[in-house]
């Protein structure tokens, strides 16, 4: 599991103003990733279709517009390598890392949520809910789900529908299956 902190107030107010950011594009088990790294921890993490780096390039921009963005490939190639080591029985992979993500209270409540789901387990919108206090909130909890920046770190892949189905995922269904298979969770219809 990672570490996760919080941007604060004047981070958010500054857009980022005093970061600087490292950023680059890395293969993964599951296709490509952009990631990005402040000194506090990764900030980003998002799954890159083919042909798509530069509007990839331009929503990470777009989280953090006043940031001083470097690109170095080299810097996200050896950040993959730590984020999607060969995760053993019971123990993940990303242990020594840190995460840092904005958000409004609500999706801060929900990725919290999110990173006590032990490795190879599932849960569902509504346990989410109930987990926050909010046992009514399933649509909003799947909202915040969706909304996470950092893709795998804060495991929004091992949400499932109440149903039993796999459900939606921000980078496609077929990467949200490939991550449970990989995690070892047993797949849903």
């Amino acid at each position: 599991m990672s570490t996760f902190a919080l941007a604060s107030p004047n981070e958010l107010k500054s857009e980022g103003k005093s970061f600087r950011i490292i950023a680059g594009f890395a293969k993964s088990p599951f296709g490509t990733c952009l990631i990005a790294e402040t000194a506090r921890g990764i900030c980003y993490l998002a799954f890159v279709e083919a042909r798509k780096s530069a509007a990839a390039w331009q929503e990470l921009r777009q989280e953090w517009p006043e940031a001083k963005l470097r690109r170095r490939d080299a810097y996200a190639i050896r950040l993959a390598r730590k984020i999607f080591s060969r995760p053993k029985k019971n123990k993940p992979g990303t242990a020594s890392l840190h995460t840092l993500a904005k958000g409004t209270p609500f999706q801060i409540r929900v990725w919290n949520a999110l990173l006590k789901v032990p490795h190879g387990k599932l849960t569902t919108y509504a346990a989410l809910a109930a987990a926050i206090g909010k046992p009514s909130a399933a649509r909003a909890v799947g909202s915040a789900v969706g909304a996470n920046p950092v893709a795998y770190l804060i495991p929004c892949h091992r949400v499932i529908r109440k149903s039993g189905a796999l459900g939606e995922y921000h980078w496609g269904r077929p990467r949200k299956q490939a991550m449970l298979a990989w995690e070892g969770a047993p797949l849903p219809v």
